[in-house]
């Protein structure tokens, strides 16, 4: 072969093998932008694999004695671990406009194939969505859950760094155990041991337990030494509770709230906000909003709920339903006031519907949520002596205080007065057994007549127990009194201007008046304190107690709610049901107009007729302070609860001696929810390095420390006070530290603080950083030998 050739050959090679590499390395890099770590791809699932690869920072492998069923962590066991935090993906479409039919119509591809918490997926769920609501009301339902992955991924760390889940035998994230053992049913276990044979189930203590998930784990331990554990973030619901104990299941509580990292700019309910430029938000207002108007609204929350539960890879982590909350008994029971940064904090307490209301699920939350807000400003803004409703025929022009019968707080006041008497002749109907007994036992003139005098009625408060802790206070009982008290009308029914008892004994008058309030005000007291149909008058009550606190401190020293108190201006809060006084009394007078039922004795019969004046009046609340080792003592656990309760509802078993069962709820109440609330602030970082303690004089090459600018507060910021509920015991009120070695992130998170930023570790980025580098290495040595002539 000629030279020539020989050298055309050559070069043919050298050409082929060029466009191989360049190639291969194009696949190395396509590779890469699959494999690496970046934005939604970061969070995808990874299955069947080791913990200790899964979750980063699993320090050292749990003996036998430190796993669930082990001495150190028996069946029930309960303990408090870190609380982490998460971020919502989808809160930056919280705004996004509904997208028109032209833009559905293009999409392409299922949801399942996009990233949860992606606009593509959201777009394609609603694409699909057949229901009765708009795009604003079913999107706001939707972003909340997209929230799931991470907020079960935070707790799975947690829990793999306390058990110690290290080493070869932990496996996560388990897909195979269900077919090894054919159990009929794929499921995926979130930790399994096969030499020790124990699985785990991660659970926030909120959402219902899946049937046949159940059954699967019962069949894996029927007639064979495995063992299944739950494990739960929240003390799990009673309901929870027997489903496990009727499938021999086992389980443990580690504690850990989720805090959200990124809540809503623009919460969906502006309640409890003094300061329209500081918006509130938290688990209140985030589950009231999604609660619904009707029963139907409540129901097909409920089916979205669980439509997206079953959208996300970790199921049992949604925020707490809404529909498993009786709205009807949300009481206001915690306010905090930190007039040095301003911020302030609020939680209710609800009862919890049996089953996680599976049956028929509360509704009614916003509507509940503003009266008690309402009720607060409207406390704070008048003065104490408009706080009174009246109803007596002899005074038809004193109803109401005219300013306060433009609000809620007045509206519930006056009704509940109406209210409270036709309770009493409902007690007082001889076709009953209180009433029948009652008239029994008064006493009869010479003549056989039951005489007995006017009287007026009013309900007034007790003292409420609290316990003041700094900037906090807890609202512990908050009574209601009912009173009598003897009363001359003019006012007489139609057709009865004679009064045929006018002649009667006086004493026998005054006892059988005496008899009436001896046997009504208790039964009367109770119910009104007890009773659905009177829980908005204890609503508007609890928050009359929080106003007449937060008034007080405030003339000592001002906080967030200072420009609303004594302002006298209830125009932003004005009753939010169209109401009428006028009616409320015309219609008390209908029924002083109408007999109310006819009682046959011995001598004849008697024709009874309402006859009773009175109101409500809330002039002032006087309370009565819980010492400190009494409230430690009672309430050793409600701190935490209130704390936890800002960033998810916490659920309480009223069987546990924790102290924090606080609110009216029916008998058949087995568990009750906590759920709070704060502004929504932007915490600066905290800086990665100190700074430099050397001299002032930055020098020629040192350009000196730099302006922090308006959102760094620079050292001097107090952050938020130890009244607020978010700050965890012992944890820090800053945002976390940036990247080491790089520049602090800003975090967006509720007032209270966030904790460090954990996540799972990312194995692909040391292999696909050494192959780029391999890759151009061997670019390099191929450019240097093409540039050389043979």
């Amino acid at each position: 072969m000629s030279r020539q050739n020989q050298l055309l050959a050559h070069e043919k090679r050298r050409e082929r093998l060029r466009r191989l590499l360049v190639l291969l390395t194009g696949l190395l890099l396509a590779a890469t932008g699959v494999l690496a770590p970046v934005g939604e791809v970061a969070g995808a699932p990874r299955f069947d694999i080791r913990c200790d690869e899964l979750i980063d920072g699993i320090d050292g492998i749990a003996g036998d004695d430190d796993l669930p069923g082990g001495k150190n962590v028996p069946a029930g066991h309960k303990e408090r671990i870190p609380d982490y935090t998460y971020e919502n993906a989808s809160e930056a479409f919280r705004d996004r406009a509904a997208p028109t039919q032209a833009e559905l119509d293009a999409l392409q591809g299922d949801y399942r194939d996009f990233p949860a918490g992606s606009e593509d997926r959201m777009l394609r769920r609603w694409k699909v969505y057949e229901g009765p609501w708009d795009w604003e009301r079913w999107r706001n339902t939707y972003i909340p859950n997209q929230a799931n992955d991470a907020r079960g991924d935070g707790f799975h760390r947690n829990v793999g760094r306390r058990l110690q889940l290290g080493g070869p035998e932990w496996m996560c994230e388990d897909t195979k155990l269900w077919n090894e053992k054919q159990l009929g049913y794929e499921r995926r276990y979130d930790s399994v041991n096969r030499t020790k044979q124990l699985a785990m189930e991660l659970k926030s203590g909120g959402s219902p337990l899946k049937l046949e998930q159940l059954r699967a784990d019962q069949a894996l331990m029927r007639g064979s030494g495995w063992k299944v554990y739950y494990v739960f973030s929240q003390e799990p619901l009673r309901g929870q509770v027997r489903l496990m104990d009727q499938h021999g299941i086992r389980y443990v509580v580690l504690e850990s709230t989720a805090r959200l990292q990124n809540p809503p700019a623009k919460p969906a309910n502006t309640s409890l906000n003094p300061d329209p430029n500081k918006p509130t938000g938290g688990a209140a207002k985030d589950l009231a909003a999604r609660s619904g108007r009707t029963a139907a609204d409540a129901r097909e929350a409920r089916r979205l709920a669980d439509d997206f539960d079953d959208d996300q890879r970790r199921q049992g982590f949604g925020a707490r339903r809404p529909g498993g909350i009786d709205w009807t008994s949300l009481e206001l029971h915690y306010v905090s006031d930190d007039p040095q940064t301003k911020d302030f904090g609020y939680a209710f307490s609800a009862a919890e519907l049996p089953d996680d209301g599976e049956a028929e699920p509360g509704f009614g939350g916003e509507a509940a949520l503003d009266l008690s807000s309402d009720a607060l400003f409207t406390w704070l803004a008048l003065d104490q002596s408009q706080f009174w409703v009246n109803l007596n025929p002899d005074s038809p022009e004193s109803i109401i205080d005219p300013q306060f019968a433009t609000t809620d707080a007045g509206r519930v006041l006056l009704q509940a007065d109406l209210r409270f008497k036709e309770t009493q002749y409902e007690y007082m109907d001889p076709e009953t057994e209180h009433g029948k007994a009652f008239w029994d036992s008064m006493e009869r003139t010479s003549e056989g007549l039951i005489c007995h005098g006017s009287y007026r009625m009013w309900v007034e408060p007790k003292p409420a127990t609290v316990r003041e802790d700094g900037d906090q206070l807890y609202i512990l009982d908050a009574p209601l009194a009912a009173r009598y008290e003897p009363m001359d009308i003019d006012w007489r029914p139609p057709g009865q201007e004679e009064d045929f008892c006018e002649d009667a004994p006086q004493d026998i008058v005054d006892r059988n008046t005496r008899r009436i309030a001896d046997t009504f005000a208790p039964l009367l007291e109770q119910r009104v304190n007890s009773a659905p149909e009177y829980a908005d008058l204890r609503r508007v009550y609890t928050s009359r107690v929080a106003a007449q606190w937060l008034e007080e401190r405030d003339a000592e020293r001002p906080g967030a709610f200072h420009d609303v108190i004594g302002s006298g201006d209830v125009s932003p809060w004005p009753a939010r049901t169209a109401w009428d006084p006028q009616d409320v009394f015309d219609e008390y007078v209908q029924q002083l107009s109408t007999p109310l039922f006819r009682y046959e004795w011995t001598f004849g019969d008697i024709e009874y007729w309402m006859d009773i004046v009175g109101g409500v009046t809330l002039p002032d609340t006087p309370r009565e302070a819980m010492p400190a080792e009494q409230f430690q003592q009672e309430h050793p656990t409600l701190p935490t609860t209130v704390q936890s309760s800002v960033h998810d509802a916490v659920s309480v078993p009223l069987a546990a001696p924790a102290g924090n069962a606080l609110g009216t709820f029916a008998e058949d109440t087995e568990s009750m929810a906590w759920l709070g609330g704060g502004p929504i602030v932007q915490l600066a970082p905290e800086p990665t390095d100190p700074p430099d303690p050397g001299p002032t004089d930055p020098g020629p090459t040192d350009p000196g420390p730099t302006d922090p600018g308006p959102t760094d507060p620079g050292p001097t910021d107090p952050g938020p006070g130890p009244g607020d509920p978010g700050t965890p015991p012992g944890g820090r009120a800053d945002g976390p530290a940036g990247p080491r070695g790089g520049s602090p992130r800003e975090v967006v998170a509720w007032g209270g603080g966030t904790l460090p930023r954990t996540g799972f570790s990312e194995p692909w980025i040391v292999p696909t950083a050494l192959g780029l580098i391999l890759a151009g290495g061997a670019l390099l040595v191929l450019r240097h030998r093409w540039t050389r002539r043979p």
